[in-house]
């Protein structure tokens, strides 16, 4: 007999809002973005910490993209979510909800082909600046215990444990 599978330790980060960002050239997902979205997120989350989050397969990512976008983690906020392209295709996006009345940066995610060039960061720091313009004073995420890239990434952003 086999012991259940144990999922993935996960922490509550928070970071006050709001902050400065510099300018930058994203936009903002919409509907018609789910299926590369989908592809993206499986891309970047494959042989990672968080490959369950994408849910095995492409498809089961898109679907996730999907049930993100249409509010099934709490209300998506189009204008605090953005996309980064290369030419016509995305390359990395960060996607915020509203769970609980608190912003939450359900997912951010960076094809491996442009890992390390700062996407990320200055994704989410869009966000950030977005969601404090908004009014919004704090911003939240959950990280696997063990991404421990992704967790060195929030702290450095001032991300703190949930109090």
């Amino acid at each position: 007999m086999t012991d259940p599978p144990v999922a993935p330790m996960r922490f509550r980060l928070d970071v006050r809002l709001p902050q400065a960002v510099p300018a930058h050239d994203f936009r903002h997902p919409g509907e018609a973005d789910i299926p590369a979205l989908g592809r993206l997120m499986w891309e970047a989350y494959r042989g990672t910490p968080d490959e369950e989050d994408a849910g095995g397969s492409v498809g089961a990512a898109t679907e996730e993209i999907r049930l993100t976008l249409t509010g099934e983690h709490g209300i998506f906020l189009p204008m605090a979510s953005f996309v980064a392209d290369d030419g016509a295709r995305p390359v990395a996006a960060a996607l915020v909800t509203e769970w609980q009345q608190v912003p939450l940066l359900a997912y951010v995610f960076t094809a491996p082909s442009h890992a390390g060039e700062g996407l990320g960061r200055r994704l989410i720091e869009a966000a950030m600046h977005a969601l404090g313009e908004q009014g919004y004073p704090l911003l939240s995420l959950a990280v696997t215990e063990a991404n421990v890239r992704a967790r060195r990434l929030y702290a450095s952003m001032g991300f703190t444990p949930h109090s």
